[in-house]
């Protein structure tokens, strides 16, 4: 008898090919699948895994099946997985560690080059036809000989760092309460009001958890330099979006490129999508076909790691 896998978003073909492989069924659930639809999915079929993105894994999901080993993750951030719950019902949570961090730093990259040039307004002014607005532009920067501040200083955020330094020439100083013991490259530690106060560009690489959540508010922009940038590709939830836009709108910061937002898909009437001091992409920072195909072989080899009654101990998050 086959095992069933429930995908909640439509897993990459190398996915299926591992399940196939491994005598798995994958289920996908449709385009628009809410909470309700995964749990009948889930009841109805009765499926040994769950394989997700970023949709919610709660505890009814998790109750539904009783056939249910192992859910599984294509990415890194886990808060959206009832981790306490799973772990008191002795279920393994894969997840794809470093799967998606070369992809997440270059897109932090990229979103630092673009507001650095200023270009949401620029690209806006040429398709109404001024194409001479390079003659009145101000405000716009080289990265070389900028200061990179970095909130959180893990596997992205180190890539980030030697991209920065090595690629730019930017000085990068840094805050994580858990300093890397052997980075990359040189980052200076130090407070993370020092890193907002003293950074030409500050990159967000921390996890949405308790003591992060909405951490990073009003008078937090406030500290930074009202020619400074902020670029956010971790998690929407860590900085209080309401703040981010009342300082974009009172000149505290000169911009900010965001990839991920509290509440996604960001609704078109949402303040940030009129400012032309921002750059918008809609989560799409770990979507590159190398990241795609490393988080999902990573994921889909926990799942038949545990439904072989394995330990996938390289890519479980939570350990028993």
């Amino acid at each position: 008898m086959k095992y069933k896998v429930l995908s909640l978003k439509a897993m990459d073909p190398i996915g299926h090919k591992m399940m196939e492989d491994a005598d798995c069924e994958v289920i996908t659930a449709p385009d628009g699948s809410k909470t309700e639809d995964f749990i009948k999915l889930i009841k109805d079929n009765q499926v040994d895994a769950i394989y997700c993105r970023v949709d919610k894994v709660t505890k009814e999901m998790i109750d539904a099946s009783k056939n249910l080993k192992v859910i599984s993750k294509q990415g890194v951030g886990l808060d959206n997985i009832d981790m306490e719950y799973a772990s008191s019902k002795k279920i393994p949570v894969g997840w794809a560690p470093g799967g998606n961090a070369t992809s997440v730093a270059e897109h932090a990259i990229l979103l630092m080059m673009m507001c650095a040039v200023r270009y949401r307004y620029v690209d806006s002014e040429m398709r109404k036809g001024n194409f001479n607005v390079r003659y009145t532009l101000k405000g716009t920067w080289e990265l070389t000989g900028q200061t990179l501040g970095l909130l959180g200083c893990g596997r992205i955020g180190q890539i980030v760092a030697k991209i920065a330094s090595q690629g730019f020439g930017m000085k990068v100083i840094g805050y994580d309460p858990f300093p890397p013991k052997a980075p990359l490259v040189p980052i200076e530690m130090m407070s993370q009001d020092e890193v907002l106060k003293q950074a030409d560009f500050i990159s967000l690489h921390m996890p949405s958890m308790p003591s992060t959540v909405h951490s990073i508010n009003y008078d937090k922009f406030c500290m930074m330099k009202p020619s400074a940038f902020f670029i956010n590709c971790a998690r929407g939830d860590v900085i209080v979006e309401d703040d981010l836009v009342r300082a974009l709108n009172e000149k505290k910061i000169a911009g900010a490129g965001v990839d991920v937002f509290e509440k996604e898909p960001l609704p078109l009437n949402d303040p940030l999508v009129t400012l032309d001091n921002v750059v918008l992409t809609p989560h799409t920072s770990a979507t590159t076909i190398q990241s795609v195909r490393k988080c999902t072989t990573m994921a889909c080899q926990c799942i038949i790691d545990a439904l072989n009654g394995k330990s996938p101990v390289s890519y479980q998050a939570n350990k028993f």
